[in-house]
């Protein structure tokens, strides 16, 4: 019974030791594998780092901004993504919007002058260009696949002092924001990964070393949270800006402002939302289509139409050659068919015409 009773507390503490043992070595495990796999996601961000961010580049701008009866040179700066190897930069309309002169400061230290060859202030995009050969370039993504979840690594090179190297994930995708001056910008991919006014333009890049998205810092309210334009976007805007100088857009051939209560009460107007026509441009869609300075535009296509943005939107999201305008015009409703055409060049920069 003695030897029984011995042989039980060997078998014990054998147990214990071997459980203290077996709990040691797996913690040693958990610690080991957790420590290859921040070593894996460190080894992302330094490859995606040193693959892309040579091409990302830094902008600076001198603009004239007119103070009374005198105008005073300012200076901006952004950064930019070189999308071929002989000089085409992909950067955001804001950036460069105004500027007089635009230097480009290349990943090596080289100051380039940029010459602007386009930009569309419906997509916050702009292409500029500089005279170099050979340049390292960022591969655009198919941004149609990208997933809620995602790691996002935000590249910019602010104020010529660098390259700067931001982490997070894919926060959400098609979000709209409204610019400063007023257009709405749809369509974009939200992310974590903290984009800094210097780092306007710069490459929004997944994993793989793929730009997913142009970075864009125009949201002046957002807090903690980034916006980039989809790279499928900015693909399709840069080819034609390169191919014409300017992007392609759905023309109407009207500016206006929105209605709302207090102008439709003050005005005695029949209805207090939609569009009203202030300005008609001579030979456009509109004016073939007997639109009137007055008219009233409440829809498109039997959809309600509130305000100046969702007209725009609404025309600019458009696949069809002809829209129906549901317009009152002095009381009466009324149906204006406009058969549309492509926004000419001399208005592909302005927001204040549809």
């Amino acid at each position: 019974m003695h030897r029984l009773k011995i042989s039980i507390v060997a078998v014990f503490i054998v147990g214990l030791l071997l459980g203290y043992l077996g709990n040691k070595m797996i913690g040693t495990d958990l610690v080991l594998a957790q420590s290859n796999y921040l070593a894996d996601i460190e080894n992302i961000y330094t490859s995606v780092s040193e693959s892309v961010g040579p091409s990302v580049v830094n902008i600076s701008t001198i603009s004239m901004v007119q103070y009374f009866f005198q105008a005073f040179p300012t200076e901006g700066a952004g950064s930019g993504v070189i999308i071929s190897k002989d000089g085409y930069i992909l950067t955001n309309n804001h950036v460069i919007e105004g500027a007089k002169s635009i230097k480009v400061t290349l990943s090596d230290g080289r100051i380039l002058e940029g010459r602007l060859i386009g930009r569309d202030p419906f997509t916050d995009l702009a292409v500029i260009k500089v005279n170099a050969d050979n340049l390292p370039y960022a591969k655009l993504a198919d941004s149609s696949k990208l997933k809620v979840g995602q790691i996002a690594i935000a590249i910019g090179n602010p104020f010529g002092l660098g390259k700067t190297v931001t982490a997070g994930i894919v926060s959400a995708l098609e979000r709209s924001i409204q610019t400063d001056k007023g257009v709405l910008i749809e369509t974009l991919i939200q992310t974590d990964a903290a984009i800094n006014p210097g780092n306007s333009g710069g490459a929004l890049v997944s994993s793989s070393g793929e730009v997913i998205g142009i970075n864009t810092a125009i949201y002046q309210g957002a807090q903690g949270i980034g916006f980039a334009i989809p790279s499928n976007t900015a693909k399709k805007i840069a080819e034609d800006i390169i191919k014409k100088g300017y992007a392609s857009h759905p023309w109407l051939g009207i500016g206006g402002e929105t209605l709302n209560r207090r102008i439709a009460y003050y005005y005695n107007l029949p209805v207090d939302y939609g569009v009203i026509v202030a300005e008609v441009v001579k030979s456009s869609p509109a004016d073939r289509a007997k639109l009137q300075v007055g008219d009233i535009i409440v829809g498109i296509d039997s959809e309600r139409v509130d305000d100046w943005n969702t007209l725009l939107l609404k025309v600019l999201r458009t696949r069809k050659n002809q829209i129906v305008l549901n317009v009152v015009r002095k009381g009466s409703r009324l149906d204006v068919k406009v058969d549309l055409e492509e926004r000419p060049r001399q208005f592909s920069a302005s927001g204040d015409y549809i």
